[in-house]
Parts: C-alpha cells; sequence; structure tokens
C-alpha cells in the first residue's frame, strides 16, 4: 500500500502546474524568446515584453498587433490570468497615448480577470495611478491603497506602489509625505529597475522638490529624468517630462533656458508626430515669444498650438475608433475561441464517456472471466492495482478543470486536493481487494473441489 501511494503521489504531481508572474526583458531577449518558444506562456512571455518595448517608444501600431498576439494566447490556453495581464498591457499602452478613458475599461477589465491578488493589486495601482493623472487624486490615492492591501511581493508593494504614492501625494500639494514613498521605493528598485518605472520615480522627485521650492534639487532631478528617457530612447516620456520640466523653468523666470529646450522638445515631437506634445510646447513658445517681445513669432505659435489642438482633437477621434475597433477584434478573437472550446468540450465529453464504458467493460470482464478461470490471490492484487490507477487517472483527468478553478491554480492546494482523493481511494481498494480477494479465492476452490470430484468420479467409473 505504501508502494501504491507513493505512485500516486508522483502522478498528482505530474499534473501541477503554477501560474508565473510576468517579467520584462528587453525587445532583443523578447524576440529571441518568441522565435524559440516551446510552449504558449513562453510565447506570451516574449510578446508580453516586446510589447512594452513598442509602447513605452511611441510604437502604438507594432503594440496593437503584440496585444493581438497575447490576448490569442491567453484565449487558446483558457488563461484568467494571461487575460487579466494582457488587458493590464493594453491599459498600460493607452495610458502613454493619453487615452485614459479607453485605459481605464482596460483596467477593469482586467479585474473581471484576475483572480490572484499580485494581478489584482497590479491592476488597482495602475487605475489609481491613472486618477492621480487626470487630476481626481483622491479617488486615485483610494485605489492605490487597495492595491497596497494586497500586494504579495515586495517589487510591486515598495517600488511600485510606492512610486504611485508618491504621485498622489504630490498631486496633493504633500511633497514631503511622497519624498518619504519614493526614497523607500528608490531604495528597493535594485541595480537593474523597470525603465518605465523609473522614469515616473525621477520626475515625481522632480515635482517633489518644485513643490518645496528647492530649485537646486529640483533642476538636478529633472535634468536627470529627462538623460535617463533618452537613454532608454521613452520618447512619450520624454516629451511630457521635458514640457514639465519647460514650464517650471518659465515659472521661475528662466526664459532662456526653457526656449532652448521647446525648440529641442518641438523637433522631438515633430519627428515622433506628437500632436499632444507639440500643442503644449507651442503654448511655452508663446509666452517665452511674448516675453522676448516677438510678436510675430509667438503669434506663429499662438497659431501652432491652436492647429495642433484641433489636431489632437482629430486624432482623439481616430484612437476611439481604433480603440472600438480593437475592442471588436478582441471580441471576435473570443467568439472564435469559445466556438472551438465548446467543440473541445464535446469531444472530451466524447472521450470521457469511452473511457467510462472501458472501465465498466473491463470490470465485466474481469468478473466472467473470473468465473471460468482459476484466479489466485496475486494475480486479484495485480489487477487491482492496475484498476485503482485507472480510476484515478480517469478522476484526474475529469476533476482537474474544476481543481484549478477553485484553487486559482495553486500547485499546493491542487496537490492537497489530489491527495485528499487518493486518500479516499486507498482504503476503498483496499476494502474492495479483501472482498474480491476472499469471494473469488473461495469460489475459485469451491471449483476446484468440483474438478476434483468429477475427477474422482471419472476414476471410479472407470475401475468399474
Amino acid at each position: 500500500m505504501k508502494l501504491i501511494f507513493s505512485l500516486l503521489l508522483v502522478f498528482c504531481s505530474a499534473y501541477l502546474s503554477a501560474q508565473s508572474v510576468q517579467q520584462y526583458v528587453n525587445a532583443d531577449s523578447a524576440r529571441q524568446i518568441i522565435l524559440h518558444a516551446k510552449t504558449p506562456e513562453e510565447k506570451f512571455s516574449g510578446y508580453y515584453s516586446l510589447d512594452r518595448h513598442y509602447y513605452t517608444t511611441g510604437q502604438y501600431d507594432s503594440s496593437r498587433h503584440a496585444q493581438l498576439e497575447l490576448y490569442n494566447i491567453a484565449e487558446e490556453l483558457l488563461s484568467d490570468s494571461l487575460l487579466a495581464t494582457t488587458y493590464n498591457a493594453i491599459g498600460n499602452m493607452l495610458v502613454h497615448k493619453s487615452d485614459y478613458n479607453f485605459a481605464l475599461t482596460s483596467y477593469f477589465k482586467a479585474l473581471e480577470y484576475a483572480k490572484d491578488n499580485f494581478r489584482r493589486s497590479r491592476t488597482y495601482a495602475a487605475v489609481g495611478y491613472l486618477y492621480t493623472l487626470i487630476g481626481n487624486d483622491n479617488l486615485g490615492l483610494s485605489y492605490i491603497k487597495k492595491a497596497d492591501s494586497l500586494a504579495n511581493t515586495q517589487y510591486l508593494k515598495n517600488v511600485v506602489i510606492g512610486i504611485f504614492y508618491g504621485a498622489a501625494y504630490n498631486a496633493q500639494q504633500k511633497p514631503d509625505s511622497a519624498l518619504l514613498c519614493l526614497q523607500k521605493a528608490e531604495a528597493g528598485s535594485g541595480n537593474a529597475p523597470d525603465p518605465t518605472m523609473n522614469a515616473i520615480l525621477l520626475v515625481q522627485f522632480s515635482v517633489s522638490y518644485e513643490l518645496k521650492q528647492d530649485e537646486d534639487l529640483a533642476d538636478v532631478y529633472y535634468k536627470k529624468t529627462l538623460a535617463y528617457c533618452k537613454k532608454e530612447k521613452l520618447i512619450s516620456s520624454y516629451i511630457r517630462d521635458a514640457n514639465r520640466y519647460c514650464a517650471y523653468l518659465l515659472k521661475r523666470g528662466d526664459y532662456q533656458e526653457a526656449k532652448i529646450l521647446a525648440l529641442e522638445i518641438l523637433s522631438l515631437a515633430r519627428n515622433t508626430i506628437s500632436n499632444d506634445g507639440i500643442s503644449n510646447v507651442a503654448e511655452s513658445l508663446k509666452k517665452i515669444y511674448n516675453h522676448d517681445n516677438k510678436k510675430d513669432s509667438a503669434f506663429y505659435y499662438a497659431e501652432m498650438q491652436i492647429s495642433y489642438k484641433d489636431s489632437v482633437s482629430n486624432e482623439k477621434r481616430i484612437s476611439e475608433m481604433q480603440n472600438i475597433t480593437f475592442t471588436q477584434q478582441l471580441k471576435d478573437i473570443d467568439e472564435d475561441a469559445k466556438i472551438k472550446e465548446a467543440a473541445e468540450q464535446r469531444k472530451l465529453n466524447i472521450e470521457y464517456a469511452l473511457i467510462a464504458l472501458g472501465i465498466i467493460g473491463l470490470v465485466i470482464l474481469y468478473l466472467l472471466l473470473s468465473r471460468s478461470f482459476i484466479t489466485n490471490e496475486k494475480a486479484i492484487e495485480f489487477f487491482g492495482v492496475v484498476a485503482l490507477l485507472i480510476v484515478f487517472e480517469f478522476l484526474n483527468l475529469l476533476l482537474h478543470p474544476f481543481l484549478e478553478r477553485i484553487t486559482n491554480h495553486s500547485p499546493w492546494l491542487m496537490l492537497l486536493a489530489l491527495v485528499c482523493i487518493a486518500a479516499l481511494l486507498v482504503p476503498l481498494h483496499h476494502r474492495l481487494e479483501n472482498f474480491a480477494t476472499k469471494k473469488l479465492v473461495e469460489k475459485n476452490k469451491q471449483i476446484r473441489l468440483a474438478a476434483a470430484k468429477k475427477t474422482i468420479e471419472k476414476l471410479e467409473r472407470g475401475k468399474n
């Protein structure tokens, strides 16, 4: 029995699979992962990092393609966890594009699929930061606190949520509280921080020192932020943070440095077709040339500001249409996956029915044969072990999807559930084996006695 139980434990462990948390790698490594992926999960991991690279560097069309691949894989695997991760990535991309309404919709969709605390916490933190960006800092802070209460990794709790706490406190004009959170996040980020999160960390340090009216440190951190964004090619972050620094320079009256920076932003925003960035920097240039009493140049940038504001409005309308189209593409993939899932389920039901009939047939066949053949205890014990393993295999196949759902893919809980099933089957098998041994051996004794009587009768008739 000890041997049987050990075999069952090994058998259980063969079916366990842990749901790993996705991590970012650089774009080249991500492409290699996709190229050499042996499993859908590996390919998902590659596309996840590649998507991050695309939307942080302003390549939104490529990001859409990567996200469709993510969604396809998640649907193919019927994985709520991967769907939550996909919708979270879509929300992140839309935040970079400043499409905040659709970003919020994506984050809330991610929460529908996020069953584990890590994914729920990560999404709540993103929602909180988004609300902070659009000026609703009280609501933002409440979501960040909710994320903090669920966070179950040190990096998420101390770094990501810490940075978002800092942003929320800065929005509430509480730089001292913000600095405490940001310094803790900086200490926990390590030597290889996530570039996007590190860029947010640096600019929030800048804002904190600006609010504290510490011009020297504000300057240092703004310049450090822009240099870091350039180094990591975080184009949208650079344009947004550079415009913020430009506004700060104008506020303190440093028009010459603001002009140099504004012209640099304008050139970069034009090259990357960032209408939002052009509109903001045109406003700064208008103020600069008005200050220099260059009315023609000021008028030129005022017209540019108006023109690009209209372009931003048109761009947002086009973006909304693209988002609606993309949402419909995800729905189409979902419908195709449901049709495929229903067909697979029908096939599985037929297979399960055939397996059940096979098990019943084997039992009936064994009982029928046992009436005709002499069966010893070793044969009964052998066939009993085989039957036990077949029944356990069948129950495992049948219950595995259900166990995944109720345990939320937790390997320890799934192992415990399967061990409990084994613990119920082993004593039941032992009782049935004893019953079968007793009955069949007794029957075989009767068969032997009957055969012996016939032999004796034949011998007696032969003597007579």
